[in-house]
């Protein structure tokens, strides 16, 4: 019985995972035809010549984007479905055995909305502001900046041929930063979700938990400064970005929660009733013959 409830379990999370999976490979094929250069800015700041704030060398990344990417998807996963099991409810009604496993997937599942939110924007936003980062002139080396001083240049073109055609264009994508939004969205949606599924727990591991979310994000954001690969207002504009998305979803999936739960409370009070007009709710009240009161079963 146990075997067939887990494989149709299975099933079930497959069957959500594809569709969760098709809508999410349309939005990152889109994605990647922006990041590539497949659908052009549609607006690209200029730059002043010899401006101090775009003529840093470029020094690559303290935290990569594809391990930024990797803890974003992996870590909260991990960390929900944790959660989900040591903290499960053992039910008095006849709970389903893997309830913890199907609960961490609903919450992963916003999660993943929320993040889609995250790279749409930010990728909206370079896409249509275009600026120049702080190592762009080292990066373009564009033409028009040769024998030119305090002149604003709107149209140029990048001669710098040691770096791929990636990077050239990357090197306009400055505002806003996603590397900000995301980890700023990632941290404040795990220690949202732990905050709620352990608030009995112990008073100093989820505090400490939460203050490594928020050391992650931190580090994440004020690296891109430090490595010069943003402006202090791109960060601040990510930041933001991860905040008000990872707000808006944890909020709306509390809110689907606390509506489940009251759906479920009235739909078991409405079903159980004896015959004589008792509610039974389960196994609270013992139901006793006419002319008494039920007691409650505590």
């Amino acid at each position: 019985m146990e075997r067939n409830q887990f494989v149709w379990l299975c099933k079930e999370l497959f069957q959500r995972l594809i569709s969760v999976k098709i809508k999410t490979y349309v939005f990152f094929i889109a994605m990647g035809l922006v990041e590539f250069g497949s659908i052009p800015h549609l607006q690209s700041i200029g730059f002043f010549c010899g401006d101090p704030k775009i003529s840093y060398k470029y020094q690559g990344d303290t935290v990569e984007s594809h391990v930024l990417i990797l803890v974003t998807l992996i870590v909260p996963y991990l960390a929900a479905m944790m959660t989900e099991y040591f903290t499960k409810e053992k039910n008095k009604f006849d709970s389903e055995r893997y309830e913890w496993l199907k609960e961490s997937l609903r919450w992963y599942r916003q999660y993943i909305l929320g993040l889609i939110f995250v790279f749409f924007i930010t990728d909206v936003g370079k896409l249509l502001i275009g600026e120049p980062r702080p190592h762009f002139l080292d990066t373009c080396l564009p033409k028009e900046a040769k024998n030119c001083t305090n002149r604003y240049i709107d149209r140029y073109t990048c001669m710098n041929e040691n770096e791929s055609t990636y990077i050239i264009r990357d090197a306009s994508k400055s505002f806003p930063s996603g590397h900000a939004s995301i980890s700023v969205y990632g941290s404040i949606s795990l220690a949202w979700y732990l905050h709620n599924k352990c608030k009995s727990r112990s008073l100093l591991l989820m505090p400490v938990l939460q203050a490594m979310c928020m050391l992650w994000a931190m580090f994440c954001s004020l690296t891109r400064i430090t490595d010069h690969r943003h402006h202090w207002w791109d960060v601040l504009a990510g930041s933001i970005i991860g905040i008000m998305i990872s707000t808006y979803i944890n909020g709306l999936f509390d809110r689907q929660k606390n509506d489940n739960k009251s759906h479920s409370t009235t739909e078991t009070w409405s079903n159980e009733t004896t015959d004589n007009g008792y509610f039974t709710a389960g196994r609270l009240l013992n139901v006793v013959p006419d002319g008494k009161n039920p007691s409650l079963n505590l």
